[in-house]
C-alpha cells in the first residue's frame, strides 16, 4: 500500500495479483460479469418504459410514481453498500449469484404488484439487487485483469448495461400494448426470467478472484479491515469524497435522462407508449459504441482526461437532443412515425447514449483507488450512493416542469455534467497500477 493507503504498488512475491488467472478462464468469468450486468440493467431501465402506465392502473399522479424510482435509487446505494463489504468478506462470486437472485425476484414480483407501495418494495429489492452486482462484478474483473487491459475489460463488461438498456426497449416495444394499459405487469414478469438462467451460469463456471483468495488470510487476521467504517479512515476520506461527489453529478445527469426520456417523448412529441421504446434503442446502440470508445481512450489518455471528454461530450449532447427534438413538426399535435423522423431522433439520441460511455470510467478506476480489503466496499459506496444522490433530481423534474417546461428542466442535467468534468482532476490518475492482494 502506498503512503496514502490508497492502492497496492508494490507487489510482494507471495502476494497474488491479476495474471494469475488462466487466459480463457479470464473471459470466462468476464462474461459472467456481463450477463449478470445485462440483466441488472435489463431489470433496473425497464421501469422507465411504463410510468404512465403504472399510474394510469394505480390512478396516481407523475410525482407519486416518480417516487418509486427513488426507492429503487436509495435501494442500490444501500445494496452497493453492504454488498459491496459482503463481496470483501465471503468473495466476489457468492456476491454476484446472491445480487443477481436479489433483483431477479424483486422483478418478478412488481408484475404482481396490487399498489404503488407495493410496487416501492419491490422495485426497493431491485435496486439492493443491482448496486450489490456493480460491487461484486467490477471487483472481480478489475483483479482478474492485467495493468494494461483493465479498462477495456470494465468497458467489455460495461457495454452489458447498454445492452440490458437496449433489451429493455425490445421488450418493452414488444410486449407493451398501447390497447391495454395493464400491459406492463408481463413486461416485468419476463424481464425477470433471463436472470435466473445467469445465475445458475455464475454458480458453475465462473471462478473466484486469486486476488480475493490470497487475501482471505490478511482479512481473517486484520477483521476491521473490511468493516464499513473502514472506508471513512482519514487515509481514504478525501478519496472517498470527491469519488462519491463525481458520482453524484454523473448519476444526477443521468437517471433525469434514463427515468424521464419516454416520458419526454410522450408529453412532448405525444408518442404511443409502444413506439417510445423505438429511439430508445437507438441510445443503446450509441451506448456501447461509447462505452467501448471511453476504455479505449482511458487506455491511451489516462482515466481522467477520458472521463472529463465524455462528461463535456454529454452536457452538450443533452440540449442538442431536447431541442433539436422539439424542432421536429407535428402532424396533428404528434410525432408522425415515418423513416425520416425515426432516424432524426434516432441520430440524436445515439448521440446522447455514446457520451454516456463515461460509466466504463468508474468500475477501473475506482477499484485502483481502493486496496483489495476494502475495494468492493469503497467502489460500491462511490459509485451506488451515486445514484441516492440522483433522487433529487429525479424529485425535483415533476415540480419544475410546470414551472419552466419539459425541455429546460431536461436540459438542467448539463449542469452536473459541466461540474463533474472540472472534478475528475481532483483525484489522482491510476492508469496502469497492477493490483495485488498485498496490504
Amino acid at each position: 500500500m502506498n503512503s496514502t493507503g490508497a492502492v497496492e504498488t508494490a507487489r510482494p512475491a507471495e502476494a497474488a495479483s491479476s495474471d494469475q488467472m488462466p487466459r480463457l478462464q479470464r473471459y470466462v468469468t468476464l462474461s459472467g460479469s456481463w450477463g449478470a450486468w445485462l440483466f441488472d440493467a435489463l431489470d433496473a431501465t425497464v421501469f422507465g418504459f411504463v410510468i404512465l402506465a403504472v399510474a394510469h392502473t394505480f390512478s396516481a399522479s407523475l410525482a407519486d410514481v416518480v417516487s418509486t424510482v427513488a426507492w429503487f435509487l436509495l435501494a442500490t446505494g444501500i445494496g452497493g453498500f453492504f454488498l459491496g463489504n459482503i463481496s470483501d468478506k465471503i468473495g466476489r462470486k457468492r456476491t454476484l449469484v446472491i445480487s443477481v437472485l436479489t433483483y431477479a425476484t424483486g422483478t418478478l414480483a412488481c408484475g404482481f404488484a396490487h399498489s404503488i407501495a407495493e410496487l416501492n418494495v419491490y422495485r426497493f429489492a431491485v435496486g439492493i439487487g443491482v448496486g450489490g452486482l456493480w460491487s461484486a462484478a467490477v471487483a472481480l474483473v478489475s483483479e482478474i485483469w492485467p495493468p494494461s487491459g483493465r479498462a477495456k475489460a470494465i468497458a467489455v463488461m460495461q457495454t452489458g448495461w447498454s445492452g440490458g438498456s437496449l433489451l429493455a426497449a425490445i421488450f418493452a416495444w414488444t410486449l407493451l400494448d398501447a390497447s391495454n394499459p395493464d400491459s406492463w405487469r408481463r413486461l416485468f414478469i419476463l424481464s425477470a426470467v433471463p436472470a435466473y438462467c445467469i445465475a445458475f451460469f455464475i454458480l458453475v463456471f465462473v471462478k473466484e478472484s486469486p486476488v480475493w483468495l490470497a487475501n482471505r488470510e490478511f482479512l481473517k487476521n486484520n477483521a476491521s479491515k473490511s468493516n464499513l467504517l473502514q472506508i471513512f479512515r482519514p487515509e481514504y476520506r478525501r478519496t472517498i469524497l470527491l469519488a462519491l461527489t463525481i458520482s453524484v453529478l454523473g448519476m444526477y445527469g443521468y437517471w433525469i435522462i434514463t427515468t424521464f426520456t419516454p416520458t419526454y417523448l410522450q408529453s412532448v412529441l405525444h408518442v404511443r407508449i409502444d413506439q417510445a421504446p423505438v429511439f430508445l434503442v437507438w441510445t443503446g446502440i450509441g451506448a456501447t459504441l461509447g462505452y467501448l470508445a471511453y476504455g479505449s481512450l482511458a487506455e491511451r489518455f489516462g482515466r481522467r482526461a477520458a472521463f472529463a471528454g465524455f462528461f463535456i461530450g454529454i452536457a452538450v449532447a443533452v440540449p442538442v437532443f431536447a431541442y433539436g427534438a422539439t424542432m421536429i413538426p407535428l402532424t396533428n399535435g404528434k410525432l408522425e412515425f415515418n423513416a425520416q423522423n425515426i432516424a432524426i431522433i434516432g441520430v440524436l439520441s445515439a448521440l446522447l447514449g455514446f457520451f454516456t460511455g463515461y460509466f466504463s470510467g468508474f468500475g477501473a478506476w475506482y477499484a485502483e483507488l481502493f486496496p483489495t480489503s476494502i475495494r468492493s466496499t469503497a467502489a460500491g459506496f462511490c459509485f451506488n450512493f451515486g445514484r441516492v444522490g440522483a433522487i433529487a433530481g429525479i424529485k425535483l423534474v415533476p415540480l419544475l416542469i410546470p414551472l419552466i417546461g419539459f425541455t429546460t428542466t431536461y436540459c438542467i442535467a448539463s449542469i452536473a455534467y459541466v461540474t463533474a468534468a472540472i472534478l475528475v482532476f481532483t483525484l489522482r490518475e491510476t492508469q496502469g497500477v497492477q493490483l495485488t492482494s498485498g496490504n
